[in-house]
């Protein structure tokens, strides 16, 4: 048998006549709109010491999931996902190496994956980002400081991080001292996107 209670009824017998209500869980912060990257304006390159010599390379190509707001910081995010054997320098030794298993490993591991977990304003168009860099199963904390400028619903994003290669496996078997290859990376991150 099914008793109703009208409000009154319900007044009298919950605590100090309040009704009880379950909690509503908070809600997500909507996210920050799609940019979409322009690859023939876009590079991610890298450069280092190799035999003594200065090498400079960059990946043919990469994908990225970015939703930006200046004015929303906490929506905003990047998801950039790179083809590791398609990492080329123009030079025999590097070019030959990288895709081997003591380096990329690219066919077993064929991409690498950056997400950024918090990005802050630093002033101006300054900006820093924090997030996870996995190479071949290896993940590490990378701190990248950018610049960035939209005009309308175009925008010029330019990043610099420094990377520790042993810490990302790579020539860790074959050169785990650095005497042939320095263990600082750099890495430059250049985005022409648009606004979706």
């Amino acid at each position: 048998m099914m008793v109703r209670l009208g409000a009154a009824a319900l007044a009298l017998v919950l605590p100090f006549g309040a009704l009880a209500q379950a909690p509503r869980p908070a809600a997500a912060p909507a996210m920050a709109p799609q940019w979409v990257v322009d690859p023939a304006q876009s590079r991610i390159s890298f450069s280092t010491r190799w035999a003594g010599a200065a090498v400079n390379g960059a990946f043919a190509s990469f994908t990225a999931d970015i939703r930006f707001d200046p004015a929303r910081l906490a929506a905003s995010r990047a998801v950039v996902t790179i083809p590791t054997g398609t990492a080329r320098t123009g030079q025999k030794d590097p070019d030959d190496n990288l895709p081997a298993p003591d380096w990329f490993n690219a066919k077993a591991f064929p991409n690498a994956r950056f997400e950024t977990t918090a990005i802050r304003a630093l002033g101006g168009n300054r900006y820093e980002a924090d997030g996870r860099l996995t190479v071949k199963n290896q993940t590490v904390p990378v701190k990248l400081p950018f610049t960035l400028t939209i005009t309308g619903n175009a925008a010029t994003m330019r990043g610099t991080a420094t990377l520790d290669r042993i810490a990302l496996g790579l020539g860790r078997e074959s050169d785990p001292g650095a005497e042939w290859v320095d263990r600082a990376v750099q890495v430059q991150v250049n985005v022409r996107a648009t606004r979706r």
